[in-house]
């Protein structure tokens, strides 16, 4: 097979042109290897590989018929005749052609060229027609034999999908073109089997956890799955089965999100109107973020949605790579997220901002004993007292963690990524800071505090809790610190 560069009326998006010496035909779709599948999806491929054989079946029937060329045999044909200056004297469909493109007679489909012309695609026409008079004024550069695939529109409405196979007969004193004969077959159904076995190996490469889902019935077939997917109960509804694994794996600040959103008539609504919808979750089964994504797998032929296709793709990596990003604020949010007192950021960011983000590490302070220092040296000396603290914090923890003014003389510090032995020694360095800081205006001031960690990969919002608890034992002794690990 020949490709011609030098055809440019036509592009991917539109067909395909190509040409060839011979009428050599070898491009059956294989089969696939069963055995190389695992055992759950072995049953879809099998499936698969029996619409691939049909599809073949139907395709052999055709080869047949596009033997014409060699035969004079008839199948779908048209024929178009030219003078010795390549004008066109005649333009001629057979019955078949009229049948496959659903018209019947010479009063439905007259035997003229606008006759084709009309039967194309409106937005590929112009394409399409340059391309037949390209090929026809250089057809002394082509071999014999040329093909075409593209869409033409039935009678009925219905676009389909045609390989078209032409042939050059050129007088034999001057090579002048004389006629120009060509026929259809019919492919909708070997294309449209080609786009869903893209999608089937599309879904199992790309998903972690994939479903093809029957709308009508809300039956399913599990492309891709993983092992704490299995965990869940089994139900034949589709939805079901989805919440009974979020109910299972997911964090359970998650669970009425995905009950809302899960409802068939908003899925549907929101994959026609937008082409996907999509829910981004935490596992706490994997301790990893998901996108759960629901996309059209095909339709029926009256253009409703036949089948969906559910997939979870693991976003962790990009969501921490991005965690910067998703912390800068705006100038405008710097006052709204800004601790008029402390001038670090209020528990407004916290719950707005970053209380669902994953982290290492939360850690609960306060400052020991403040009321006494309110009560014996006034209010204007615990604010000095709040500032000095917060500005220490912040000058001990990364650029990219982050300190809060949780309430009062209340602190959160969140560690993103960080190992064990590491906060251990933030937490000592911290308390040694304190013993030497200095209020300018309250010499006789001093200054410890107690904190509360919880250590481990979670959500900011499952390790406030524990990181709480652990603040309450450090309170017992006071200027301490106690690491409670998840």
């Amino acid at each position: 097979m020949v490709k011609d560069n030098y055809i440019d009326s036509i592009d991917n998006s539109i067909g395909q042109f190509t040409t060839e010496e011979s009428a050599i035909w070898d491009d059956m779709v294989p089969l696939f290897d069963v055995s190389k599948y695992p055992k759950e999806q072995q049953k879809l491929i099998i499936e698969c590989n029996k619409r691939i054989e049909e599809a073949n079946n139907k395709y052999r029937i055709t080869k047949v018929k596009e033997d014409m060329f060699s035969k004079g045999l008839k199948a779908g044909m048209y024929f178009c005749t030219f003078d010795r200056e390549e004008n066109m004297l005649s333009f001629e469909f057979n019955e078949e052609a009229r049948h496959l493109l659903g018209y019947e007679g010479l009063s439905d489909l007259p035997n003229e060229f606008e006759s084709w012309v009309k039967i194309l695609l409106p937005e590929e026409r112009d394409g399409l027609v340059k391309l037949f008079w390209d090929t026809v004024h250089i057809h002394r550069k082509l071999p014999d034999i040329t093909h075409a695939t593209y869409r033409m529109c039935r009678k009925d409405g219905k676009i389909i999908w045609v390989t078209g196979a032409g042939r050059f007969v050129r007088r034999p004193d001057d090579g002048s073109l004389e006629m120009y004969m060509g026929c259809y077959r019919d492919i909708t159904a070997q294309q449209e089997l080609e786009d869903y076995l893209k999608i089937i190996e599309a879904i199992g490469q790309v998903f972690n956890f994939s479903l093809f889902i029957d709308v009508n019935d809300m039956s399913y077939r599990t492309i891709s799955t993983n092992e704490y997917v299995e965990t869940a109960p089994k139900d034949p509804d589709a939805f079901k089965f989805l919440m009974n694994n979020v109910k299972t794996t997911v964090a359970e600040s998650f669970h009425k999100r995905f009950k809302d959103w899960l409802q068939k008539d908003k899925i549907l609504s929101a994959i026609e109107e937008h082409g996907s919808t999509s829910l981004e979750f935490y596992s706490e089964s994997a301790n990893r973020w998901f996108s759960g994504i629901f996309m059209i797998g095909d339709r029926n032929e009256d253009g409703s949605i036949a089948h969906i296709v559910y997939g979870c793709l693991d976003i962790t990596e990009s969501k921490l790579q991005n965690l910067a990003q998703q912390k800068m604020i705006s100038e405008f949010e710097t006052e709204i997220y800004m601790d008029s007192l402390s001038r670090i950021r209020n528990r407004k960011f916290l719950d707005e901002k970053i209380i669902y983000l994953p982290c290492k590490a939360v850690v609960m302070a306060d400052i020991d004993f403040f009321k006494k220092i309110n009560d014996k040296y006034g209010h204007q000396c615990g604010d000095e007292v709040i500032k000095e603290v917060a500005k220490t914090l912040e000058h001990y923890i990364r650029k990219e963690d982050v300190v809060i003014r949780y309430g009062g003389d209340e602190f959160i510090m969140i560690f993103f990524d960080i190992e064990k032995e590491s906060l251990e020694k933030k937490l000592s360095y911290l308390q040694t800071a304190f013993e030497k800081t200095a209020i300018p205006e309250y010499p006789e001031v001093s200054i410890s505090m107690s904190f509360g960690c919880a250590f481990g990969t979670e959500l900011v919002s499952n390790l406030i809790g524990t990181a709480d608890k652990a603040l309450y034992e450090s309170k017992k002794s006071r200027a301490t610190y106690t690491i409670i690990e998840i």
